[in-house]
C-alpha cells in the first residue's frame, strides 16, 4: 500500500486547518455557545424521556390492544407529564441565555451569575408576552435559541465595555463583594435594557415584528440548509479531518452546530404533536448514534478486531478500549493504535462516516428509518440510542447495527495491514 501520497495529504491539512481549527477551540464566544448547549442537555434530556410516553409511537386508530392501551395511558398522562415537558424543553432558550452568558462573563473575569441573569433580561425583554399571539411562548424553547443567543453575547459584552471604562457605580472596598457587584452592573444594565426597549419598539412600529420572528425568519435559510446531505458531509468531513490532526474536531462542529440541532429537534417535537410529518434528517441522534459509533471515526469494529488480534500490543489496546467504545469513547484507541496522524488509518477514518452517512440519509429520505424528535446522552450505546431518539424506532436501532457492520468490513483491510507492520515490528524486537 503507497502511503506517501496519504503523508502529503496529511502534512498539507495540517499546515492549513490546524491554525484556524486552534482559533476557533479557543474563541471565548464559540465555548460560550457550547458552555450554554451542555448547561441546558440535563433539562433537554429530561423533556425528551418524556415524549414516548406523551405521543407514543403507534397510530392513535391502531386496532391493537396495545396500542389504544398506550394511547389511553399518554391521554391520562398528560395532565401529569406535559408540564414537565413544557418546562424543560419549553425553557431551553432561557436557560441557554444564563449558560452562554454566565460562560462568556467567566472568560472575562466578571461576575458569572450576574452577568448571567442579565443575558436572560435581555433575552425576555425582546419577548412580547402582552400580545398573547400564537407561538410567543415558543420562543423560550427551540424556536428563540438564537435570539437567546445573540442577546447573551449583546448583554455580556455591553457589561464590559462598561466595566473597561469604568462607568459603573463604585462602592468602597468595605461593602460585601456581592453588593458591590450588584451595584456596579446597574448603570449597564439599565443601558442594556433600555436600549433592547428600544430596538423592540422600533421594530414593532417600523415593521410589525420581534427581534425573534426577525432572528426565526433570518436564520430559517440556514437551519433548512443545515439539514442537507452536502452540509452533513461537509460538518463530517471537518470533524474527522480535526481529530485526524488530533484536534478535538467534534468540540468545534457540535458546538457550532448545537443551535440548528435544537431548533431541529423542537421543529420535529412540534411536528409530531401536530400529527404532521417530521422536517428534520440530521440533528444530534442522527450524528450520535449513525456516525459515531464507538467514537469518532465509527471505531467500533476496530476493538473488535484488535481483541481477537495476533499482536499482543493491538490485543491490549482492544481490552483497554472494548468498554470506553461501547460508550462512544474511543481516545484510548486513537492514541494507542495509533490512528491519529498514522496515514494507513487516514481513508477508513474519514471514509467511513461519510459512507455511513450516505447510506443513513437516503435511507431515512426514502421512509425506511425514523427521524429522531428527542436528545439523549452521546454515550448511551449507539443502536439504544438510534431507537429511543427515534420515539422506539426498531428500523433505527437495525441501522445503528447495520453501520457497524458496514464499518467492520471497509476497517478490516485497513486493519490487517496494520495488524501485519506491528507483528513484523514486534519479531524485529523480539
Amino acid at each position: 500500500m503507497n502511503l506517501q501520497w496519504m503523508a502529503m495529504l496529511v502534512g498539507m491539512i495540517e499546515q492549513r486547518m490546524v491554525p484556524f481549527a486552534n482559533w476557533l477551540t479557543r474563541s471565548r464566544h464559540v465555548l460560550s455557545l457550547r458552555d450554554g448547549f451542555q448547561l441546558a442537555m440535563p433539562f433537554v434530556i429530561v423533556g425528551s424521556l418524556l415524549v414516548p410516553i406523551l405521543y407514543p409511537p403507534i397510530a392513535p386508530d391502531t386496532p391493537h390492544a396495545f396500542g389504544q392501551w398506550l394511547h389511553w395511558l399518554a391521554r391520562a398522562l398528560h395532565p401529569f407529564l406535559f408540564p414537565v415537558y413544557s418546562h424543560t424543553l419549553g425553557l431551553v432558550a432561557l436557560i441557554i441565555a444564563f449558560g452562554a452568558a454566565s460562560s462568556l462573563a467567566k472568560a472575562y473575569e466578571m461576575p458569572e451569575r450576574l452577568c448571567g441573569l442579565g443575558g436572560c433580561m435581555a433575552f425576555l425583554m425582546l419577548i412580547d408576552f402582552r400580545s398573547l399571539q400564537p407561538g410567543v411562548f415558543g420562543y423560550l424553547g427551540g424556536a428563540g435559541i438564537f435570539t437567546a443567543l445573540l442577546m447573551a453575547f449583546y448583554s455580556v459584552e455591553v457589561t464590559r465595555f462598561f466595566y473597561r471604562r469604568g462607568w459603573y457605580i463604585q462602592m468602597p472596598d468595605e461593602v460585601p463583594v456581592m453588593t458591590r457587584r450588584g451595584f456596579q452592573l446597574i448603570v449597564p444594565l439599565l443601558f442594556i435594557m433600555l436600549s433592547l426597549s428600544l430596538l423592540r419598539l422600533w421594530l414593532k412600529q417600523q415593521f410589525g415584528i420581534s427581534l425573534p420572528d426577525f432572528m426565526a425568519a433570518l436564520f430559517r435559510p440556514l437551519i433548512v440548509g443545515a439539514d442537507t446531505l452536502p452540509a452533513l458531509l461537509i460538518t463530517l468531513l471537518i470533524a474527522h479531518l480535526l481529530w485526524f490532526m488530533g484536534i478535538h474536531g467534534a468540540l468545534i462542529v457540535t458546538g457550532l452546530m448545537s443551535p440548528f440541532w435544537m431548533a431541529g429537534v423542537s421543529a420535529n417535537q412540534a411536528a409530531l404533536m401536530a400529527g404532521e410529518p417530521l422536517p428534520h434528517i440530521f440533528l444530534q441522534g442522527f450524528w450520535d448514534y449513525y456516525l459515531l459509533i464507538g467514537g469518532i471515526g465509527t471505531t467500533l469494529p476496530l476493538v473488535f478486531m484488535a481483541m481477537r488480534s495476533r499482536s499482543h500490543s493491538i490485543q491490549s489496546v482492544g481490552k483497554l478500549g472494548f468498554i470506553p467504545s461501547m460508550f462512544n469513547i474511543n481516545e484510548p484507541l486513537l492514541f494507542g493504535f495509533p490512528i491519529i496522524m498514522n496515514p494507513l488509518f487516514f481513508l477508513p477514518f474519514i471514509g467511513v462516516p461519510l459512507i455511513n452517512a450516505v447510506l443513513a440519509w437516503q435511507l431515512t429520505q426514502w421512509g425506511f428509518l425514523d427521524k429522531f424528535i428527542a436528545l439523549l446522552p452521546w454515550s448511551m450505546p449507539s443502536p439504544l440510542g438510534a431507537a429511543w431518539a427515534a420515539n422506539g424506532s426498531w428500523s433505527n436501532g437495525l441501522m445503528s447495527l447495520v453501520c457497524i457492520l458496514n464499518s467492520y468490513v471497509l476497517y478490516r483491510p485497513f486493519f490487517l495491514a496494520h495488524e501485519k507492520m506491528v507483528l513484523e515490528q514486534e519479531r524485529e524486537r523480539s
